[in-house]
């Protein structure tokens, strides 16, 4: 028997040598943490001086003087408004091309609210055009302003977040990521060169579904089921969409964004099945993925587990999912068009006008992603119940189930 001081020695290690490792791991943590911040600073500071990787010239504001134009009144059939316009003389250092190094002169006009144009703040970077030399030096117009060093940065906070939370997990979704991203660029691509959209958008989803749910639940047969729930399910929404398409009559697509014109109403359907095949995946598959891993933990888990058991539990959780996953949707789809209603209302337009001609294919969206949302979960748990039933691991007799 181990006398009372050698317990109290070992409970004394022991408890070192968990503060040792709390204490690593803290340290960790922290060398992470500081290693993500340089590399955002790096990222920031690098792209931001990427001139010499323009053919457009670039410059760089030094210093700006506004001047009061003008105040411009008018009625927009509401309200009565006023807007200020201004002048600035921007002097710049130009930063690549023939021209580097020597100063530039130009002017632009931007107005109070800055709606349609940009006030320019001294260490903007900004494009210009029309560069030629006059008597007082260089002149030049101002063509925009130069932003890709913001999209870099939170490109690589995002890129360091996934892999400073999730690990191994996070290399993957990374990997998932580019390759949806490549994947999406084909068929774009191949769209442009008279290809069917809509043929080319069936086996996207495929190769999208597989192989995020590969990453995220790996080879396995929950991987299988999800697959096949998901796919039912985006598909069913798709063939309803598509019959509510033939069935309702002609549909304006004038006011759908990026739609080359003119357009045939044949193509013009196939695009937004396309959407729709496309926009409800994420959400439709959160809920698969849910539904399938809860029926797979209590079959792994239970004993004399039944289908009546499993269905009341995927309702339960299905309870849960709905309303978190279509305010999701709701908000996904409509929270881009605020800018345009607040716009559009100010300018006079009427309610529902809005919705009938600019926010109707965000709506559908909305309401077809809704519709696979509450779709998901009995798709998913019928497949599911059916799949462990037929390995014998549900017991579906009445009379176990009574007992």
């Amino acid at each position: 028997m181990a006398s009372k001081s050698e317990k109290k020695e070992s409970l004394l290690r022991v408890s070192l040598r968990n503060a040792r490792q709390e204490h690593f791991l803290q340290r960790r943590t922290l060398v992470k943490i500081l290693v993500f911040l340089a590399v955002l600073l790096a990222v920031w500071t690098g792209v931001h001086g990427d001139y010499f990787l323009y053919h457009d010239t670039i410059a760089n504001v030094t210093s700006t003087h506004e001047t009061y134009i003008k105040t411009q009144t008018g009625n927009d059939g509401t309200y009565d408004y006023e807007e200020k316009l201004y002048r600035q003389d921007i002097t710049a250092v130009v930063k690549n091309g023939k021209y580097k190094g020597e100063t530039v002169h130009l002017q632009s006009e931007y107005s109070q609210s800055q709606v349609y144009d940009t006030k320019y703040q001294k260490g903007d970077s900004i494009f210009i055009e029309s560069v030629h030399r006059t008597a007082s030096g260089l002149t030049a117009n101002v063509g925009g302003i130069k932003r890709d060093y913001l999209i870099a940065t939170v490109l690589a906070a995002l890129f360091g977040l996934f892999l400073l939370v999730g690990g191994n997990l996070g290399i993957l979704t990374i990997l998932s990521l580019v390759l949806n991203m490549l994947a999406f660029y084909w068929v774009l691509v191949m769209y442009t060169k008279g290809v069917n959209i809509l043929f080319m958008t069936i086996p996207m989803t495929i190769f999208f579904t597989a192989m995020l749910l590969l990453f995220m639940l790996g080879k396995n047969e929950k991987t299988l089921i999800a697959l096949i729930a998901t796919l039912a399910t985006v598909g069913a929404v798709t063939l309803l969409s598509a019959a509510v398409v033939r069935f309702s009559g002609r549909i304006d697509y004038d006011f759908m964004d990026y739609l080359s014109q003119p357009y045939t109403q044949h193509n013009a359907n196939l695009i937004f099945l396309s959407e729709v095949l496309v926009g409800g995946l994420g959400a439709v598959m959160d809920v698969v993925v849910t539904i399938v891993m809860t029926v797979s933990e209590i079959v792994s888990t239970g004993t004399h587990v039944t289908r009546k058991t499993l269905i009341q539990s995927c309702r339960s959780v299905g309870d849960d999912l709905v309303g978190t996953m279509i305010n999701l949707m709701f908000l996904t789809n409509i929270a881009s068009g605020i800018p345009s209603f607040v716009l559009f209302m100010r300018n006079g337009i009427h309610f529902s006008t809005i919705l009938h001609y600019n926010v109707f294919f965000e709506l559908a969206r909305f309401l077809t992603g809704s519709i696979g949302t509450v779709l998901a979960i009995p798709v998913a748990a019928f497949i599911a119940i059916g799949w462990y039933e037929h390995r014998h691991l549900i017991d579906s007799s009445e009379q176990k189930e009574a007992r």
